[in-house]
């Protein structure tokens, strides 16, 4: 019999509020993200380093341990272990590769740090982050999901929003909830097709509204048919949904609505610009989700 592999979850920081988010985004859900393994990751920019050591700290290890009290204090409080790693320089290239030299699985971080871009819902950071990484990222700490995050709560099943358009994306997305659940995690999942609204006007005078519902019904039905087998096959809890409307807006009503922990999507789906590795939709539900959203490429 073989050992189930250990999960290896990343979680980067930088001593901002939104890293402490993801920090207790991990400590609330580490029960029912199963056994894994968490290697903390502080990462300050080359040019800030100087100055956040100045009559502080000597070396990049007593940097880290200073600027993650925080962090170490809420995953002590979580009982999770974990493993500190500090790196200095461009935090993206650190993060991609920290993520190769330990094997992460997963990475953990808050959508904005100390040196993002003011106005931005997801900072130059994670932005750049999920271009260079392929294994999946969950964001944490767009302003819709402080009021999701509250501390000193655990829960003990996830309930996952994964959002399908039939997409290569989307598929790998629909692989890593099963992933979830094989190695343990107890889950329920809602999928969800969004399907493009016919416009009204001309068409919608010539068809009824039974005959567009039909249409709504087998577009969705059709998109959700490999993750909905794939789900059933494996004996996991699952609810279908297939609406019409705006796909960020939709997905982030419904993740709503169905109160899940999280929003599972892939970053690219069969309407994305040619050539933006981040599609229009993927990045519009980070900035308006309630709860943290893991992108799978």
């Amino acid at each position: 019999m073989t050992t189930p592999h250990l999960r290896r979850i990343l979680l980067a920081i930088d001593g901002s509020v939104h890293a402490d988010q993801a920090a207790e985004y991990l400590s609330q859900y580490a029960i029912a993200l199963g056994r894994h393994e968490t290697i903390v990751l502080h990462v300050v920019e080359t040019e800030r380093f100087a100055d956040r050591t100045r009559g502080v700290c000597a070396t990049p290890a007593e940097l880290g341990v200073h600027a993650s009290r925080r962090t170490r204090r809420i995953l002590d409080k979580a009982n999770i272990s974990y493993r500190l790693d500090t790196k200095v320089g461009d935090p993206a290239e650190a993060i991609a590769e920290a993520v190769a030299n330990h094997g992460a699985d997963e990475v953990i971080m808050g959508s904005r740090g100390l040196s993002q871009w003011e106005g931005l819902f997801v900072g130059s950071v994670a932005y750049k982050t999920i271009h260079r990484i392929s294994v999946p990222i969950t964001i944490v700490g767009t302003p819709g999901q402080e009021s999701n995050l509250s501390p000193n709560t655990t829960a003990e099943v996830h309930r996952v929003l994964l959002a399908i358009d039939g997409s290569g994306h989307s598929v790998r997305a629909a692989e890593y909830v099963l992933t979830l659940h094989e190695i343990g995690v107890p889950l329920q999942v809602h999928i969800v097709n969004v399907v493009v609204p016919i416009p009204p006007g001309f068409v919608t005078s010539f068809v009824s509204p039974d005959m567009i519902a039909s249409y709504y019904k087998d577009e969705g039905t059709r998109a959700l048919h490999d993750a909905s087998a794939g789900l059933k096959s494996e004996g996991v809890e699952f609810a279908e949904h297939i609406v019409a409307g705006h796909a960020a807006d939709e997905i982030v009503r419904l993740a709503s609505e169905c109160r899940c922990s999280r929003i599972v999507m892939g970053t690219r789906g069969l309407r994305a610009l040619a050539g933006i590795m981040l599609g229009s939709v993927a990045y519009r539900v980070i900035q308006l989700s309630p709860v943290p959203v893991t992108l799978v490429k």
